[in-house]
């Protein structure tokens, strides 16, 4: 009887010193990413990539059957507002999680990890948000696959074309080195240094 308590007593010591998995996996903890930052890391990632696409295609080859279906699938404003409302809810849910997502790693590579996911956001904002801008300034109408949102209007306001006539494209390019730059960051952390870096983005780690 003695021994039976005592063995309930250590298995709830035990769990009383097991931290319980939290939400089942969907919040971030320090080791891992949670369900929700990697289904919207990856769909950012699955959006970019399709609008990369359809541009180099369109601009490699021209007007084809395959541009077509491309561009019927990934319309390039579409994905850019598309884009705009992903990031802000990964934003948002970053700010939820700030004190239990995985930290960067002391030292210059961290501050460099840093600074660079900071330009990510800063870009995957200001990219789709300018062009919507400069889409309402010249009057034209502003469509989310086929569904308009603001009809068109007889307006030049130059404060706001000016800004994505002027960066849109260097910045979208820098965007695209980037990701290029992270892919390659990652996989060198995967099969150079044989770090868990990647682990986190690809598995809850439960």
């Amino acid at each position: 009887m003695v021994k039976g308590a005592a063995n309930t007593t250590a298995l709830n010591s035990h769990h009383a010193g097991t931290p319980a998995p939290t939400s089942l996996g969907w919040r971030d903890s320090p080791s891992h990413y949670g369900r929700i930052s990697r289904v919207l890391h990856w769909l950012t990632a699955a959006l970019v990539t399709l609008q990369f696409t359809v541009l180099l295609a369109w601009r490699g080859t021209g007007e084809n059957t395959i541009t077509l279906f491309l561009a019927s699938i990934g319309p390039h404003g579409s994905l850019g507002f598309l884009i705009l409302i992903v990031t802000l809810f990964r934003l948002g849910w970053a700010w939820v999680n700030r004190k239990q997502r995985p930290s960067h790693p002391p030292g210059l590579g961290g501050h460099l990890a840093r600074l660079m996911h900071i330009t990510f956001y800063g870009l995957l904002l200001w990219l789709p948000a300018f062009a919507i801008l400069r889409q309402y300034g010249r009057g034209g109408a502003l469509r989310f696959y086929g569904m308009e949102l603001l009809p068109e209007a007889e307006r030049d306001i130059t404060w706001m074309i000016a800004p994505a006539d002027l960066l849109h494209g260097p910045l979208s390019w820098l965007l695209c080195g980037l990701v290029l730059g992270h892919i390659a960051m990652a996989l060198i952390h995967r099969f150079w240094f044989k770090d868990k870096v990647l682990a986190r983005m690809v598995s809850s780690g439960h």
